[in-house]
Formats: C-alpha cells, sequence, structure tokens
C-alpha cells in the first residue's frame, strides 16, 4: 500500500517509568488500514486508548511479578498498549482478536518496541484452539451484549487465572453479576475495575 502521508505514524508515550512507540490510530496510512478492514466486514471495535487500558498497563509494570517470565494469553487485544507491558515482562506473548488487520498492527507496534517473543492468535477468543497458557488478560473487553457473550464463554472453557480490567458500562456490570466463578479485585478507580479469577 503506498504511503498516504510522510508523517511518523509512530507516538512516544510514556506509562509510569516506561516509554513506549505507539502506532498513531488517526494517521492516514494506520486509519486507511483500519477503514478497509472494517470496510470488509469485519465488525471490530479498536482501542483508541481507553483510560482503562493505560490504567491496567500502568498497573502491570507497577506488579511485574504478576505476569514475569509466565506465558500470556492476551484477548481482543485490538491494537494493544497493555500488550507493550506484557511483552517486556512475560516469558511469551500470545496476542489474539478477531480482526486480521488489527493483529498486525498489534505485532508491528510489538516489533517497533524490541518484542518478538509473541504468537498471533486470529479469531474469535471463544473458539479459540488454546495453547498451555499460566495466565489470560482481558482488557476493555465487554463493552456490548456480543463481546459480555465471548468472554463468559471464553471464561467457562479455560480453567486457568485470567485477569480482566474494564470500564464502568452497563454489559460489565451485567456480566460480574451473572459471574459463576468467584474473584478478587486488583483495584477499583472511577474509569477501570480489574479482577483476577483464580485458576479453578
Amino acid at each position: 500500500m503506498a504511503s498516504l502521508s510522510r508523517r511518523s505514524p509512530w507516538l512516544t508515550r510514556t506509562v509510569g517509568t516506561e516509554s513506549f512507540e505507539l502506532l498513531d490510530l488517526k494517521h492516514p496510512d494506520v486509519e486507511a488500514r483500519i477503514l478497509g478492514e472494517m470496510d470488509a466486514g469485519i465488525d471490530v471495535y479498536y482501542d483508541r486508548r481507553w483510560g482503562a487500558t493505560e490504567i491496567f498497563t500502568r498497573w502491570f509494570l507497577e506488579h511485574p511479578e504478576v505476569v514475569q517470565g509466565k506465558r500470556v494469553l492476551a484477548l481482543g487485544v485490538g491494537i494493544g498498549l497493555e500488550t507493550l507491558a506484557l511483552g517486556r515482562l512475560c516469558g511469551h506473548l500470545y496476542v489474539n482478536d478477531l480482526a486480521p488487520v488489527s493483529l498486525d498492527l498489534c505485532a508491528e507496534q510489538l516489533e517497533r518496541n524490541g518484542l518478538r517473543n509473541f504468537t498471533k492468535m486470529p479469531g474469535p477468543m471463544e473458539d479459540l484452539a488454546l495453547p498451555e497458557v499460566d495466565l489470560a488478560v482481558a482488557c476493555f473487553l465487554i463493552y456490548e451484549d456480543v463481546t459480555r457473550a465471548a468472554v463468559s464463554a471464553f471464561v467457562e472453557k479455560f480453567p486457568g487465572e485470567i485477569l480482566v480490567a474494564n470500564g464502568p458500562l452497563p454489559a460489565f456490570k451485567a456480566w460480574l453479576a451473572a459471574l459463576p466463578r468467584p474473584y478478587e479485585t486488583l483495584f477499583h478507580v472511577d474509569s477501570a475495575h480489574a479482577l483476577r479469577l483464580p485458576a479453578l
């Protein structure tokens, strides 16, 4: 694809004490790829740097022992700010999303930040042939009924430890009220509620 703009599609963002190179989602080249995927009929809801995502990313950086050296599956990552912190800390990162272009952009962003310890896993999270992982992470995935059902189906089939962070949306509150597994709250602020589901 020919470049639409000569300016760089990369922005530097500091979270806590760590700096990351992030794709500029408003850059014409990046936006064209995203819109092309949507025009092809893939119904996706792209990461727009939600406050909950940055708070969760900061939390991982402040609690590296939670993922240090582990095999981590990050669900529905979009382009994935949180994957950069996870990739710096974990042993191996599996990144999942329904949208192929999203995963390609996520992979480019990981590589731009010097990370190679990841595997792309495209497709619906509830249908994944799961690799052997120690921990699953879901960040801002539960925002309407379809994503609530997908996360619920994943939780039913995955017996391992799961960390979830989400904004206080009605779909998330309904999911939490119906959650069949025990959980503990990691943090709860205005724009984000994070919890841990221990392994069964």
